[in-house]
């Protein structure tokens, strides 16, 4: 009974051949490889595929353009703008901003105090010297050092002159148009700055008794506060060396403050308590450094002026002194023969 149940649905169904079902079975396998070659992976995108090349090209590309915006501003570096601009002035604000907050400019005008001097009831020895008043007629508008100004040039500067020691030191600033070479400062205006700061250091001590100088005031507990000892810059043009030797010993950058050093030349070798002086007060040699803020010496100089000056300008002085003191004198003795002779 079970057994006839088992095969009558196997005689019911219908018989298939074995083409038919061979046909069948391909048709499904082709129906799936159809279906699976239709719905192929996506690809991926391009910042994908290239971010390599593209990071690596793009940070070339970053450094090429700024070494080449560095090198063409050395080499070819803005124009500064002309002295008197709006610029200029903004500029030259700046720096005199800079060089009075120095730590040598205070230093410096701490020493013009004579706090020292001072308490011992003598006259202080450092000075600062200060351009001549503006009503003055005589100012030096023709040479070379005035004809460099700005902030382009010799921009601003601090003088301090030791009068007892006859030393002279200068806070100056090198411009960027002062340059002989992208960078660095020309050695022509090197020599001109050295040269005139040598010039008025011997002008200065040859006629330090002629320079009105004001009295340092009350000893202040802060260096570089207060009213300390000025006096006005000679307004004649001090002479020129006869004799200007350089030695260039580093190179001075441009845009920059350096010092200037001058003080009467010595020899070394000999010792200073056993030098007998053959010359006039202040001596005719003088030798002179530029150095950067850190005491850097970058350039020394040595100048010779002529004696024929010295004694002249001495000279003239001691006659002055005498025809003022012969007048005095005549008048004090004899006023009414004086008077007489100026009524005929």
């Amino acid at each position: 009974m079970n057994v006839a149940r088992t095969l009558r649905p196997r005689l019911l169904r219908p018989h298939l051949s074995s083409r038919y079902q061979y046909l069948r079975r391909c048709e499904s396998t082709a129906a799936g490889q159809t279906t699976t070659s239709s719905a192929p992976p996506p690809q991926p995108s391009f910042l994908k595929r290239f971010r390599s090349p593209i990071l690596w090209s793009s940070l070339a590309l970053a450094l090429g353009f700024t070494g080449g915006s560095l090198v063409s501003h050395t080499l070819a570096p803005p124009p500064m703008p002309e002295p008197g601009t709006h610029e200029d002035g903004v500029l030259m604000a700046d720096l005199n901003r800079q060089i009075d907050e120095d730590f040598k400019v205070k230093v410096l005008r701490g020493k013009c105090l004579g706090v020292a001097k001072q308490l011992k009831g003598a006259e202080g020895g450092w000075v600062e010297i200060v351009p001549p008043p503006p009503e003055d007629t005589r100012l030096r508008a023709d040479g070379l050092v005035e004809k460099m100004q700005g902030a382009k040039g010799l921009g601003v500067e601090r003088l301090f002159w030791d009068r007892g020691e006859h030393k002279l030191v200068a806070v100056i600033w090198f411009g960027g148009s002062l340059c002989g070479w992208p960078g660095v400062t020309h050695g022509g205006a090197i020599a001109t700055a050295l040269s005139d700061k040598l010039a008025l250091a011997a002008s200065l001590a040859e006629n330090r008794s002629s320079q009105a100088t004001s009295a340092a005031a009350i000893p202040q507990r802060m260096p570089g506060t207060g009213n300390h000892a000025k006096m006005f810059s000679p307004s004649e043009k001090p002479d020129e060396p006869a004799q200007l030797s350089l030695s260039y010993v580093k190179p001075t950058l441009a845009n920059g403050f350096y010092v200037i050093r001058v003080q009467p030349s010595m020899d070394l070798e000999q010792d200073p308590a056993k030098i007998v002086p053959n010359e006039p007060p202040g001596g005719h040699e003088y030798e002179a450094t530029l150095e950067t803020l850190d005491a850097r010496i970058c350039v020394k100089a040595k100048a010779r002026f002529e004696a024929s000056n010295v004694l002249q300008r001495t000279g003239e002085q001691v006659q002055e002194a005498a025809k003022s003191t012969y007048s005095e004198f005549r008048e004090w003795m004899w006023p009414s023969r004086q008077q007489n002779s100026q009524i005929d």
